[in-house]
C-alpha cells in the first residue's frame, strides 16, 4: 500500500468546494442582502474552482490529465508562486471558508474550504 498523495487529495475537496459553492439552491426568501450573498458566494466558488482545476503532479505513477487543464495550467503559471504555494492556498482557502460559514446553506462548501485548507497546511 502506497502513501497517500495529500496534495491531490486537498486540490479534490478544494474543487468539490468550489462546485458546491457554485451550485444555486432554490430562491431565498429575503432582501437583495441575500442575493449579494449568494453572487458572492458563487463568484467565490467560481474562483476556488478556477485555482484548484489543474491537478498536480504525482510522486510516482501517472495523473491522468483532466479536459482542458492545459490552458488553466498555463494561466495559473503566470501568476507565479502565488497559485503554487501551497501555504497561500491554505489561507486563501481558510479565509474564504470564515465568511461561507455564516450562512447554513453554504455549511457544506465551507466543511470542504476547512478541510482543505488544513490538508494543505499538512502537505507543506
Amino acid at each position: 500500500m502506497g502513501q497517500i498523495e495529500w496534495a491531490m487529495w486537498a486540490n479534490e475537496q478544494a474543487l468539490a468546494a468550489g462546485l458546491s459553492e457554485c451550485a444555486r439552491p432554490g430562491r431565498p426568501v429575503g432582501a437583495a442582502r441575500a442575493g449579494a450573498g449568494r453572487l458572492l458566494r458563487g463568484a467565490a466558488g467560481v474562483f476556488v474552482c478556477l485555482l484548484e482545476y489543474p491537478r498536480s503532479r504525482r510522486k510516482k505513477g501517472s495523473t491522468m490529465e483532466r479536459c482542458g487543464q492545459r490552458y488553466m495550467t498555463a494561466v495559473l503559471k503566470a501568476f507565479g508562486p502565488f497559485t503554487r504555494n501551497y501555504y497561500v492556498r491554505a489561507i486563501l482557502h481558510a479565509a474564504l471558508a470564515v465568511p461561507a460559514g455564516f450562512l447554513l446553506s453554504t455549511i457544506l462548501g465551507t466543511v470542504c474550504l476547512g478541510i482543505a485548507s488544513g490538508i494543505y497546511l499538512l502537505v507543506s
